[in-house]
This record gives C-alpha cells, structure tokens and sequence, in this order.
C-alpha cells in the first residue's frame, strides 16, 4: 500500500502566509460623500408661495425679488454626517443625513436658525426631492455638479408661508 505524503511548496506556504494581509487590504473603503458637494458655488434663491400643492413663483411681484450670492460649502463641524453653507463667514444653515441616490447625493435641512441675506431667520427644510421611497429637501446633482436645495423661514416665530428654492452651480 502507498502512502501520500504531503509535499508543501514554499510558495504556497507564502500565500498562507499572506492571506490575513491579503483579505484586509481587499476590504471595502468608505467613501465620504461630503468630499463630492465642498466647494465654491454661486446661488440663486427664488420665493415661491405653494398653491394646492404646486410652487407659484412669487419672485416677479413688487417688491420681492431673488437672493443672489456666493457661497462656500464645507464639511460640518458639528455633524459627522453634515455639510455647512456658508456666505462670506456667516453660516447660512447645516444639512445632514446625506444619502446617494445613484444619480444625486439627497440630504436634509434641519430646522435652524440660518442667514438669508441681511436677516437672520427660522429655516426648515422643505420636502422637494423624491427619490426611491424618500423625500429631502436637498440634492446635489452629480451630472452638472450644482446643488438645490428648498426651504421654508419664519421670522419672528411667524410663518412666512413661502417656499425658497435656492440653487447654485459650482464655480
């Protein structure tokens, strides 16, 4: 009767050897999200009164016009998840909860007490992208690399019963 005695390859001892090595280096890296939003933007913000569940462009009437501006986004310094918007050095508001959604990262708008032009106001986010079985009130659109983003304000603890639609495109 023969016997099988077991010939080990030096290499093959190698490779037994590198695997703990091997299969670290193949996990999987998180990428942040932030990384693809930060950055230099120019923004246009537009007043809309919802009407029956429509938006109706109110920035053509009398004395109410757009909001015009640069703004500069970076990661949060609160949230490990969250962007702030600034304009100049004052911080116009925070997103967090930033998701991809294939096409668009999609966040939220927390409420918050947020710049707009000269004032300080009461800003929530407004439900304005659905995506998949969500809603946000922000996207960042990897196609054109531009940001919109929706909003309500109260000032004074009173609602203002309109809807901003800010959107910028990266400079």
């Amino acid at each position: 009767m023969k016997t099988l005695k077991a010939k080990i390859i030096p290499g093959f001892m190698l490779l037994i050897a590198l695997i703990p090595f091997l299969t670290t280096s193949c996990t999987k890296e998180t990428t942040d999200l932030r990384d693809q939003i930060i950055g230099q933007y120019s923004y246009t913000v537009e007043i809309f009164k919802e009407d029956k569940g429509d938006l109706v462009y109110v920035g053509d009437q009398g004395t109410v016009g757009d909001i015009t501006g640069t703004m500069r986004i970076t990661k949060s310094t609160q949230y490990t998840d969250g962007l702030d918007f600034y304009d100049g050095n004052i911080v116009m508001f925070e997103a967090i909860n930033l998701k991809d959604a294939g096409n668009a990262i999609v966040f939220d708008i927390p409420t918050q007490e947020a710049w707009i032009g000269p004032g300080s106001v009461q800003v929530s986010g407004y439900k304005y992208w659905d995506v998949n079985s969500g809603s946000y009130h922000g996207a960042f659109i990897y196609e054109d690399k531009s940001v919109e983003i929706a909003f309500t304000a109260r000032v004074m603890d009173i609602e203002s019963g309109l809807v901003m639609v800010l959107t910028a495109t990266r400079n």
